[in-house]
């Protein structure tokens, strides 16, 4: 049944942050237990379980289980000669997508990861049966080092789902993942999103995830779409793309209230006293009164640390608010690792080891 024609709500599970999950789905891959996670579209599932793998140097097979087709499970019939007897009698060719033996000896751990499981129908989800509860589809039995995962969004939210049955839904262990700002965070500054997004997010960490099932907006702000806007925002930069053409698309990725409030911080982060200012005077020069430019600045001047500016970015951070005297030095630490082993950033670390990332 589709959860936009039905009044459902979802089960209560175990809600977990992704650090959390990563680690609880580390021990179900080593116990060989079948995990499901739960969660809002646009959240990370998907990139959680790639990280998962990567962790353990394992194949990861991505099953999109929605785009399937009950035969697909199963595979097609084919007509075998029984040489012995002079009978015939009909096999089914596996697909090629399960691994076999041979290829999943060459790997720790095979991650079979059945993403949008809830999404596919019900013929589907009852041809998984087997696989998922007994590890095999007629002949073909899992090698033993298969791990199997899945994912599906919740059935609130208003994307395409089935009710899952019971006796699917038996067979895993449940989580639904929450977003954790601090933890998309530490993502973030490692992975070189854009700082203005970043110390937006930090000035307004609910529009980091705040997706509404009810919404007649076709964008809206997930961890999915800011990594999106990210990289638009670059573009934007480096091709020198009029104010126009970059509000159409930040709104188009995370939706007209929060993509206009964001447009604004772009103009603020463009705006900003010179960076080399600061530096250059950072015990004295004035600190802005807006909290939003606060925010911007500390982005900014974290882009630019180095070894040899890092005591005077410090001297400067010391006298701001803890909020914003964390975004700079731990942004300037995951952007710039050189500046951790610098005599400045050693103290600094001594006196707030308990906001260490």
């Amino acid at each position: 049944m589709n959860n936009a024609n039905a009044n459902i709500s979802t089960p209560s599970f175990t809600r977990v942050t992704a650090p959390i999950l990563l680690q609880a789905l580390r021990v179900c891959a080593i116990a060989r237990q079948p995990a499901f996670t739960w969660g809002s579209p646009g959240i990370g599932k998907s990139d959680l379980h790639a990280q998962l793998a990567e962790s353990f140097k394992a194949l990861l097979i991505d099953i999109r289980a929605s785009q399937w087709d009950a035969v697909d499970t199963r595979g097609v019939p084919y007509v075998e000669n029984m040489l012995t007897k002079g009978e015939k009698t009909t096999r089914w060719a596996i697909p090629s997508v399960f691994p076999s033996a041979e290829l999943a000896a060459q790997y720790p751990y095979d991650f079979v990861f059945l993403d949008e499981l809830n999404a596919a129908p019900p013929s589907v989800q009852a041809a998984l049966y087997q696989l998922i509860l007994n590890r095999r589809l007629g002949d073909y039995v899992l090698p033993e080092n298969v791990v199997m995962f899945a994912a599906g969004n919740l059935e609130t939210d208003r994307a395409v789902t089935h009710r899952m049955s019971t006796a699917l839904a038996g067979r895993f262990t449940h989580f639904e993942l929450v977003v954790d700002p601090q933890a998309w965070e530490r993502w973030a500054l490692s992975s070189d999103v854009h700082i203005a997004c970043i110390s937006y997010l930090r000035y307004r960490p609910e529009n980091l995830h705040n997706w509404d099932a009810k919404s007649a907006s076709k964008a809206q702000p997930t961890p999915r779409t800011w990594e999106k806007l990210s990289n638009l925002v670059k573009v934007v930069e480096s091709e020198g793309v009029n104010g126009p053409v970059e509000s159409a698309l930040v709104a188009g990725t995370v939706g007209d209230f929060v993509g206009t409030e964001f447009t604004g911080f772009l103009r603020i982060y463009r705006t900003l006293p010179d960076p080399a200012a600061v530096i250059m005077s950072p015990a004295t020069i004035a600190i802005p009164s807006d909290p939003a430019t606060r925010y911007a600045l500390c982005g900014a001047l974290a882009e630019r640390a180095n070894k040899t500016n890092m005591a005077a970015l410090i001297t400067f951070a010391r006298r701001i608010e803890p909020d914003f005297q964390t975004l700079l030095i731990l942004a300037a630490k995951e952007r710039h690792p050189e500046v951790q082993h610098t005599r400045a950033f050693i103290q600094w670390a001594s006196d707030n080891a308990d906001v260490l990332i």
